[in-house]
């Protein structure tokens, strides 16, 4: 009989294996190396370990999903909610399994009318409320099916940045980088920051506590983003400093801050604004953080820059940066999506950053 339980860290190296026969060894290796920050080190974990449901057929995991808490507030109260991520099922697993079930399920089975990955998202250990991102085509289908909805007004965008690194392959880096700037000319016109725009050179200190209690009441609903919270993501992320943030404010007090990443795949310089917070409202710290940020990706040769878009007006400002929306590769949109989440909630801001923190 199959049975859908929540997963555990004694369940980690058959994950671990299913992850490898269904996405690769590469995505493995990645979610080995990330298991003791992500599952042991996260602040929002009520208790250390993997956190997850899974689908045990004799001893043999053949599905898995992933959950992590969000560190939800809804009108500034923390709220049970999680994130889903990595979900899978070992096809060839899944029939053999199915098959024996069909014919020796006792009466007190679990329902798997609707298949496994439906039965993974609906066990208790999943919800109450959940949130997932950046979902394929095939999932899609199978959450819409079960009452995940599409928030409107969210999804990636994305622009060009600059085309230094991009001619700098090919005619070198001192003359494609001289003919990258004045082929930058013709790119959309970066506004300057209308505040001052500086580097974090260290960890997120007590000023993001100050910035988190004061605004977060404000938002109708957030993740959690407290000091404590943000140096886990992005100071202690296993893959070392490969973030850097940038602050607005006055004086001592912080107004704001962008979280940019950078990273070359392949032959191609990308880069992320993987965080942005501000005041709900505030438009003009928003618009010099994103300024900074375009300024700054220019200057470390970036091409391209994406960002998730969700809530507080925030996708309006980045497409009069010249952002668009940034479609898969059978031209739809990904939203955020949704279950089970409050009518109250539906001004929901969520950024890149949120969400598996891989």
């Amino acid at each position: 009989m199959i049975m859908i339980r929540p997963g555990t860290d004694a369940d980690r190296p058959q994950i671990l294996e299913r992850i490898a026969e269904v996405f690769g060894r590469a995505h493995a290796q990645r979610a080995e190396h990330l298991w003791d920050w992500q599952w042991h080190q996260n602040p929002r974990l009520p208790t250390p370990g993997y956190r997850g449901v899974v689908a045990d057929w004799q001893g043999q995991i053949i599905g898995t999903l992933s959950t992590t808490p969000a560190g939800l507030h809804l009108g500034g109260a923390p709220v049970t909610a999680h994130w889903c991520f990595d979900m899978l099922v070992h096809w060839g697993l899944m029939r053999q399994a199915l098959r024996e079930h069909r014919r020796s399920a006792s009466a007190d089975a679990p329902d798997l009318s609707r298949g496994i990955a439906a039965a993974l998202l609906d066990h208790p250990a999943a919800g109450p409320i959940q949130l997932a991102k950046h979902i394929s085509d095939p999932m899609m289908a199978i959450i819409e099916r079960i009452g995940f909805t599409a928030l409107g007004e969210s999804g990636s965008l994305h622009r060009r940045v600059s085309l230094k690194h991009t001619l700098g392959r090919t005619l070198g880096p001192r003359l494609g980088g001289l003919i990258g700037s004045l082929a930058d000319l013709a790119l959309p016109r970066d506004a300057k920051p209308r505040l001052p725009v500086e580097v974090l050179p260290g960890a997120f200190d007590t000023r993001f506590d100050h910035l988190w209690d004061t605004v977060h009441p404000r938002y109708p609903a957030i993740c959690r983003r407290d000091a404590q919270t943000l140096n886990w993501r992005y100071r202690r992320h296993p893959d070392g400093d490969q973030y850097q943030v940038l602050i607005t404010g006055d004086g001592m007090r912080l107004r704001g801050y962008a979280v940019l990443l950078t990273y070359t795949k392949g032959q191609r310089r990308w880069a992320k604004i993987v965080d942005l917070l501000t005041a709900p409202g505030d438009h003009e710290a928003i618009h010099a953080l994103a300024a900074g940020a375009l300024c700054a990706l220019r200057t470390w040769r970036a091409e391209r820059v994406e960002v998730f878009a969700c809530g507080d007006g925030i996708k309006t400002i980045f497409q009069s940066m010249g952002f668009v929306p940034r479609l898969t590769k059978s031209d739809r949109p990904q939203p955020l999506m949704v279950r089970a989440l409050p009518a109250a909630a539906a001004g929901i801001y969520v950024t890149q950053g949120d969400g598996d923190g891989g």
